[in-house]
C-alpha cells in the first residue's frame, strides 16, 4: 500500500476537503432525524477533554484486486493538540508546530499550525471527524444495522458539490446509545471502497503536553516549512 501522506481518510481527510461556501439554506440537511444523531456525536465530542483510539484503515479496490487493511491509533487533548501513527508515520501536533516524522527514512517535516479556517491544512486533526458533516454535506437516515456486533444507526451523507470530490458518498454508523462513531465507509467514484473503524475508543485519558512534543533529536533528516 502506498506511504500515506494523509492519513485517516474518512475521519479526517474528507472533512478537510470540504471547503464549500454556501448559504445557510444551503447547508441545512435533508433529514432531521439524522442531523438529531450527528448533533449529539458532535456535542459529546466537544465535552472531551482528551481521547485515544486504535483505528483500522481497510482499501477495497475491485478492479486492481486489492483488499489491505491497516491499523494505527490516534490520541488528542483539547482541540488542537494530537498525535497520529499509521503505516510508518507520525503526525503530532502541540496546538502551535506540527511535526511529520517518516520512519523509515527518519525523515521529519516541521510546520506551523494552520489558521482556524484553513480546512485544508487543519485536515489532519481528529478533532473534525467529529464535527466535518456541517458544512458542504447533505445526509439522511438510512436505518439501523448492526455493525461490528453493535446495533448502528447509519447515515449518508453527500458531498453538496459532488463535481469536485472523488467520492460520492460518506457512510457513517454511529453507536447511538453510547454516542460513539464505530466506522466510517467513504465510497469513490472510481470504484474503490475505504473503511475506518475505530477501535477500544477512550474518552478523558490522562495525557501530559509532553505527550505532543516530538524529540527531534530522532530525525535525520529535518525539513523546516515554519514561516
Amino acid at each position: 500500500m502506498k506511504r500515506i501522506s494523509v492519513l485517516f481518510i474518512a475521519l479526517i481527510v474528507v472533512s478537510g476537503n470540504i471547503i464549500a461556501q454556501r448559504s445557510e439554506e444551503d447547508l441545512n440537511p435533508k433529514d432531521p432525524k439524522a442531523q438529531e444523531i450527528l448533533d449529539a456525536l458532535s456535542n459529546k465530542a466537544k465535552e472531551y477533554k482528551s481521547f485515544s483510539s486504535d483505528f483500522e484503515y481497510t482499501l477495497v479496490d475491485q478492479t486492481d484486486g486489492i483488499n489491505e487493511t491497516q491499523s494505527g491509533s490516534v490520541s488528542m487533548k483539547g482541540q488542537k493538540k494530537y498525535k497520529l501513527n499509521v503505516a510508518g508515520q507520525q503526525i503530532m501536533c502541540n496546538g502551535e508546530t506540527v511535526w511529520t516524522y517518516i520512519q523509515d527514512v527518519k525523515e521529519l517535516q516541521i510546520s506551523d499550525l494552520p489558521e482556524e479556517d484553513d480546512q485544508d491544512g487543519n485536515m489532519m486533526n481528529p478533532a473534525n471527524a467529529f464535527h466535518m458533516y456541517k458544512n458542504g454535506f447533505k445526509y439522511n437516515y438510512s436505518g439501523k444495522e448492526t455493525v461490528d456486533g453493535k446495533e448502528a444507526d447509519v447515515i449518508k451523507m453527500f458531498p453538496m458539490d459532488p463535481k469536485s470530490k472523488p467520492y460520492h458518498t460518506v457512510i457513517v454508523n454511529v453507536d447511538k446509545p453510547n454516542l460513539e462513531l464505530i466506522s466510517m465507509i467513504v465510497l469513490n467514484k472510481d470504484g474503490n471502497v475505504f473503511t475506518y473503524k475505530l477501535k477500544n475508543f477512550k474518552s478523558n485519558v490522562n495525557l501530559t503536553d509532553s505527550d505532543f512534543e516530538f524529540d527531534e533529536s530522532l530525525a535525520d533528516d529535518i525539513i523546516d516549512l515554519r514561516d
